[in-house]
């Protein structure tokens, strides 16, 4: 990849930051303004309002430009998180995170659809193994920050610091991006109504549904093993295990079908998922979740590539569609996640993240005919 494209990738996933760590900066604020009543309250209206406007955010990139689109959507963001930060009160709170769902910007819509037009060569798999690899890092060092913020200046303040490093990487990332033509096309078929899209987007809701019951499962096995604290050592592991299996990826040229590497990579989440409900302290944890990231920035690498393949010229409106089906399958992992939380602690309940993979597994299986038949060069 050359230097410029590298800076994109990276730009554009530090932009990120504000929108990863969101449910961590909205919980924080809005136990702050009224309880966890209304930190929870507001963190499902931010989760709604993206979930309803990510795919008109995502069709309006092809029709006006990536750059027009993400320079208005960002300011709004923008000024809708620094309300979020000085809202007082049970409703301002929930109505000021509702709004910053709705002025998400697409920056991961943008940046995936965006890379196979940018790429030197037919092969954009490693761009995409290079872009999860930055996504990793994200959520590595993202939580570190927020907590320096919150240590050194309280909630508010990290919600406001990490807006405003967001807002200066979309800058630098809008200034990167070079002024491709729109991509206006005639209307085909419904997205929906393609075979692909709909295997892909079940698979995809499927691993969603693992990474909501994650979020919960992971903090309540800390607790229940007696070290609350180590939650964040934790899912930092898990993180650097992805990082790993992308860097992997992204440094070595691939070879064979996209298709049988989606495939075998899923099966390989399933089957790294089953050591999760062994351990009962920390340090075997630690490894077996290490071991379980390993082969999730390698799969939404592909993932990606695979759906820019389906989708071609609707790529951008099919990564908004991903994006909605990636809140609602986190949301039902939460949700289910949570009763077997409080009851087990961990132990057993991780045997939903096995069952959530398992189903995107089989399905994917079962319509493997479907998937895009692309080749790594």
């Amino acid at each position: 990849m050359n230097v410029r494209l590298s800076g994109l990738i990276v730009c554009l996933n530090v932009a990120q930051l504000p929108i990863a760590m969101r449910p961590l900066l909205i919980a924080l604020v809005g136990a702050q303004a009224g309880g966890f009543s209304t930190a929870g309250l507001a963190g499902g209206a931010a989760a709604t309002g993206m979930a309803l406007s990510a795919p008109w955010w995502s069709r309006g990139l092809p029709r006006f430009g990536d750059r027009r689109i993400l320079i208005t959507s960002g300011t709004l963001f923008l000024a809708s998180e620094l309300a979020l930060a000085i809202s007082h009160g049970p409703l301002q709170t929930v109505g000021a995170a509702a709004l910053s769902g709705l002025c998400t910007p697409p920056i991961s819509s943008s940046v995936r659809s965006m890379l196979p037009r940018l790429t030197s060569s037919d092969d954009p798999a490693r761009a995409y193994a290079a872009n999860a690899v930055a996504v990793e890092t994200v959520y590595i060092g993202s939580p570190l920050w927020v907590s320096g913020w919150v240590t050194l200046a309280g909630p508010a303040a990290a919600l406001v610091a990490s807006a405003l490093i967001g807002a200066l990487a979309l800058a630098a990332g809008i200034a990167l991006a070079p002024a491709l033509p729109h991509r206006v096309h005639h209307a085909g078929p419904s997205l929906l109504a393609m075979p692909a899209v709909r295997t892909l987007g079940a698979a995809y809701l499927a691993y969603w549904i693992c990474m909501g019951a994650m979020w919960v499962l992971v903090p309540a096995f800390a607790a229940h093993a007696g070290a609350p604290q180590q939650s964040g050592l934790l899912v930092a592991l898990w993180s650097a295990g992805s990082l790993a299996g992308g860097l992997i990826l992204a440094a070595r040229r691939t070879h064979g079908s996209q298709r049988d590497r989606y495939l075998w990579l899923l099966g390989t989440l399933a089957a790294t998922s089953l050591p999760l409900a062994v351990p009962g302290t920390i340090a075997p944890m630690a490894v077996a979740i290490t071991v379980f990231g390993v082969a999730l920035a390698p799969w939404l690498a592909t993932n990606d590539h695979l759906a820019a393949s389906a989708a071609g010229r609707r790529s951008s409106t099919l990564f908004g569609w991903l994006t909605t089906a990636g809140q609602i399958g986190s949301a039902t992992g939460a949700i289910v996640a949570g009763p077997l939380a409080d009851r087990y602690g961990g132990g057993p309940a991780f045997l939903v993240v096995t069952a959530a993979l398992g189903t995107g597994l089989a399905i994917a299986l079962h319509r493997k005919e479907t998937l895009p038949r692309d080749s790594g060069a």
